[in-house]
Parts: C-alpha cells; sequence; structure tokens
C-alpha cells in the first residue's frame, strides 16, 4: 500500500492508497504536487516496489536534481534496478532525434508513447508506473481532446495490470475546466497540492474525517505538514529568516521575540487598570477571541479525537520557546483539566494573581471550535500565586 508518510494525510486514507489504483496529484505551476508525487514513489522504492519513472517535464538528470534538492534521492534505487526513468522529455525538444535505451523516440505520438510505456511495464514487471508530469504533453498537443482520450485508456489499462500509477498535472492553471475534469475521470485518488494546502478530493474508500485539508510547508525535506514543522523547536528555527532591515519571519507572518519581562508588564497592567476580575476578563478574551480563532477548526480536519488534538496544542506551546510543560489530566464530555508547568511568564505576580488567564481563554475557544459546542475555563492555580503547577478546568457552557 503506497503511502505519503504524512501520518493525518495516510490516516484519513485509512492507512494509505490501494495498490493497482491511479492517483492523480493536481497542482500548480509552483510543482508542489510533483514534490509530494516523488516523496511517494520514494517510499513505494524504500517498501520494495519496483517503479517505471516517465518524465516529461525535464531530462532525467534535471528531475534527478530536483528531487535531491527536495530530499529525495532516487540513485540507489537507479543502481539496483529498482527504479527505471523512461525519458520522454529529449525527443520533445531536441533539434534532432536522439536515440537510445529507455529514451522515447516520438513522446508527442500519444499512441505510439502509450504502447511503449505499457510494453515496458509488462517487460518489466513494475509494480508502480510514475509520470512527471501531464501538463508538458497537454500544452503541445495539436488534439488536447484526443490526448485525454488516450490518457484515459492509459491509466484504465495499467490498473487492469495490476500496477499502482500515479501522475502530476497542473489543474485550473493550465488545464481548461472541462479538459480537466476529463483528464481526471480514470484516478480514484485525487489529491490536490497547492498553495499550502493538502486537499483530498476523491478517495476509492471512505475518509476518515469529514474535511480533510491540511495544511503544509515546502522543505528541504519535502512537503511536510504545518504541524509538524512548528511541533520542534529545529522545525520553527527553519522557518524563520530575518530581512536586512531587522524585520523577522516565520514563513509568511512578520514576528517579535517576546521577553518574560515584557509579556508579565502586559499583564500586570491590566490587573493595574482594570482590577482584578476585570483584568481577568480582558486576559481570557485576549487569549480565547484573538489568539485562538481557527486553530480548533483546523485541528478538526485532521482528527477527531480531541485528547490527541489537545496533545498537539500541549507541544506547538512546548516548541514556541517559552511555553514550559502542559498536561492533559482528564478528558471527559463535561469536564476537562489541564496542568502546565513553567508556563510562559514565569514569575510572581505582586499581589499574587493568576499570569496565564490567556492560556484558558486559548483553549477554551480551541475546545469550542473542536467540539462544536460552547465551553468556558479558569485557572484555578498559577505558579505565580505560589502553587507548584498551574491548573486549568473546563466545562460546557450550555
Amino acid at each position: 500500500m503506497p503511502k505519503t508518510k504524512i501520518k493525518q494525510v495516510d490516516d484519513a486514507l485509512n492507512g494509505g492508497i490501494m495498490e493497482s489504483s491511479a492517483v492523480a496529484f493536481v497542482g500548480s505551476l509552483e510543482y508542489d504536487n510533483v514534490i509530494l508525487m516523488h516523496q511517494v514513489t520514494l517510499n513505494a522504492l524504500k517498501d520494495g516496489k519496483k517503479v517505471l519513472l516517465v518524465t516529461f517535464r525535464h531530462a532525467p538528470n534535471t528531475l534527478l536534481k530536483e528531487t535531491e534538492h527536495n530530499g529525495i534521492n532516487y540513485a540507489p534505487f537507479i543502481e539496483d534496478g529498482s527504479l527505471v526513468i523512461l525519458d520522454g522529455y529529449t525527443n520533445l525538444y531536441a533539434p534532432g532525434q536522439k536515440q537510445g535505451e529507455n529514451i522515447l523516440s516520438n513522446p508527442l505520438d500519444i499512441g505510439i508513447t502509450t504502447a511503449v510505456i505499457r510494453n515496458s511495464l509488462s517487460r518489466g514487471e513494475f509494480d508502480v508506473l510514475v509520470i512527471d508530469d501531464l501538463t508538458a504533453q497537454y500544452t503541445l498537443q495539436p488534439n488536447p481532446k484526443g490526448y485525454i482520450k488516450t490518457l484515459v485508456r492509459l491509466m484504465n489499462s495499467v490498473k487492469s495490470l495490476g500496477v499502482t500509477a500515479m501522475a502530476a498535472l497542473c489543474g485550473g492553471d493550465v488545464f481548461e475546466k472541462v479538459d480537466l475534469a476529463a483528464a481526471l475521470i480514470p484516478f480514484d485518488y485525487v489529491l490536490e497540492v497547492s498553495r499550502g494546502k493538502i486537499i483530498i478530493t476523491r478517495s476509492i474508500q471512505p475518509l476518515k474525517i469529514a474535511k480533510p485539508v491540511f495544511p503544509y510547508v515546502r522543505t528541504s525535506e519535502g512537503i511536510k505538514l504545518v504541524l509538524e514543522e512548528y511541533t520542534t523547536v529545529e522545525g520553527i528555527k527553519k522557518r524563520l529568516r530575518a530581512e536586512p532591515d531587522g524585520t523577522l519571519w516565520l514563513d509568511w507572518e512578520r514576528v517579535e521575540i517576546i521577553t518574560e519581562e515584557s509579556e508579565r508588564a502586559t499583564i500586570e497592567t491590566a490587573y493595574e487598570f482594570l482590577g482584578p476580575e476585570k483584568g481577568k476578563e480582558f486576559l481570557y478574551l485576549w487569549g480565547g477571541k484573538k489568539q485562538f480563532i481557527g486553530i480548533g477548526k483546523d485541528a478538526k480536519r485532521r482528527t477527531d479525537n480531541l485528547r490527541s488534538a489537545l496533545k498537539e496544542i500541549a507541544l506547538l506551546t512546548r516548541s514556541s520557546g517559552g511555553g514550559g510543560t502542559i498536561e492533559i489530566i482528564e478528558v471527559r464530555e463535561d469536564l476537562i483539566v489541564i496542568t502546565g508547568k513553567k508556563l510562559f511568564p514565569g514569575g510572581k505576580g505582586s499581589p499574587p494573581l493568576p499570569y496565564h488567564v490567556h492560556y484558558a481563554g486559548s483553549i477554551a475557544q480551541f475546545l469550542t471550535e473542536f467540539t462544536g459546542k460552547k465551553w468556558e475555563g479558569k485557572e484555578t492555580k498559577c505558579e505565580a500565586m505560589g502553587a507548584d503547577h498551574c491548573e486549568f478546568v473546563f466545562w460546557p457552557a450550555e
């Protein structure tokens, strides 16, 4: 069973992609869809599958350089014969016809090309066919409709051989809408990978989650979910960059380094200006109504398990640089208890007042979005008030 090795995506697909099926990786001109397809290809090779890779987008050497830059090293599998590259690029653009082993002589003749591919699959006893990518052929065809008909026949005939087929295409950036719909007919799975989101739009088996949308980033190790990159300090460090004018960015968001002293000053000012009760209300709303909007909905797309979702929040809190340690103590339908140590900011309040009410607001907002019913919460113990740990209690408001 081919896998993306992105846990949340494979979980949604009930463990991965079924054998002898066809998978379309649809994207845009940024080609993130192509990178994810090659990640799945590499995983198949590591699992002992034999792969025929047909390239129309790059010459083989260029393709290998691109994949290597994205953390995909095909060299060992080419050496042991488990990966064979069929060159459909050279004779698309060469001034004269090139001959040689594994070079398609006339790739624009779709009938001959598909016959060669099917023949290669049969002779080589391949388990997987990968096409990188269908877009170049579509743009060069004098008869795109005829090309799509031939493509549909190819995909269906490959599946009939018991071979798993994977292909990348640019989608709406290049294909006409009606042509794209027709081209996708033979594919059992359709994964859209573009502009920071992986979306499973078709699956041969029922999906485990209602909204299969997964935010991702492109790294030197390929496509990774945002969550995976942000749950470790090292992952966050790789996403940070500084401009010459001193501006600090975390991917697409401008950020500022906040010290404990600065955060404490904000909290103490709220209490001094508004008083203890109004100060708590302000900090609660600051955490819940502004900082955590959308986080619970995003988590719900990845998992239906509330405890697992809360553990993700604990990881993100710890990896953000000053979050301390959060532990999920109890999760019930009517009560949730969470504790924390060395939460940001630390120190003792003067007078002793809770410093982490905004955590309660944030988690209450998260629970409301994740469960679809309103939750409230409060900080019942705080290290700033002399306790040996912070404690947060949450309950349904309705």
